[in-house]
């Protein structure tokens, strides 16, 4: 782990080896699968598919010691995931919170996954920020890695619906549905069947093309 004080590295990002502000533990839930006490640098080591919820409990210390009895107070706590959303960020807030010294608080900061992503590897940045009660900010960046990957063939209903919603007898209805492309290759013969023996609807659309990441 690399906690630091306020300064700039080649890249213009916020490093420093002297803050008070330390990321002591960082856990990642990945669907239901869970990997713990990360390091800084480190690779997930599960992979997200597209619409995964992706968990970070981040554990934040202070640490002046008790004998310097200094809080650092409005801590805010950022978690980034870079280029994921179409090579658009997506970004995360904490509420803010204050670590008295010597301890410590944990956070916890969700996302999901966008539906139409790339299978990539993208860099995930952590970013903590407060200041003590002498007016000293303290703040740490933490690196991690996050990898998306897709099935080959997937194809997901992401929306279905019914007009009208009540049908009575003679009345003409209709379905609308809503399906994306979340597999890694194009699809050029999907086929999408409604049916209801209960009320007699045999419906048969087929020949759909979806290219990667896109819906219809």
């Amino acid at each position: 782990m690399a906690p630091f004080a306020l300064g700039a590295n080649e890249d213009g990002k916020v490093t420093s080896t002297n803050g008070k502000l330390l990321i002591t533990d960082v856990d990642v839930k990945v669907g239901s699968k869970s990997d713990k006490n990360l390091d800084y640098g480190d690779k997930i080591k599960n992979e997200a598919k597209p619409g995964d919820k992706v968990e970070f409990s981040i554990e934040v210390k202070n640490n002046f010691t008790d004998a310097q009895d200094l809080e650092i107070e409005d801590i805010e706590l950022t978690v980034t995931i870079e280029g994921i959303d179409d090579d658009d960020d997506l970004d995360e807030d904490a509420k803010e919170f204050d670590v008295k010294a010597d301890d410590d608080d944990k956070v916890k900061i969700e996302f999901e996954i966008p539906l139409e992503v790339d299978e990539d590897t993208f860099d995930v940045l952590i970013e903590v920020e407060g200041d003590d009660e002498n007016g000293t900010t303290h703040a740490i960046i933490w690196g991690l890695e996050l990898e998306v990957e897709k099935e080959s063939h997937e194809i997901r209903i992401i929306r279905a619906a019914l007009t009208p919603s009540t049908i009575r007898c003679q009345r003409q209805i209709s379905i609308n549905t809503e399906i994306i492309n979340t597999g890694s290759d194009d699809e050029d013969d999907v086929t999408l069947e409604a049916t209801s023996a209960d009320l007699g609807i045999s419906s048969l659309t087929a020949d759909i093309e979806l290219d990667e990441g896109t819906d219809d």
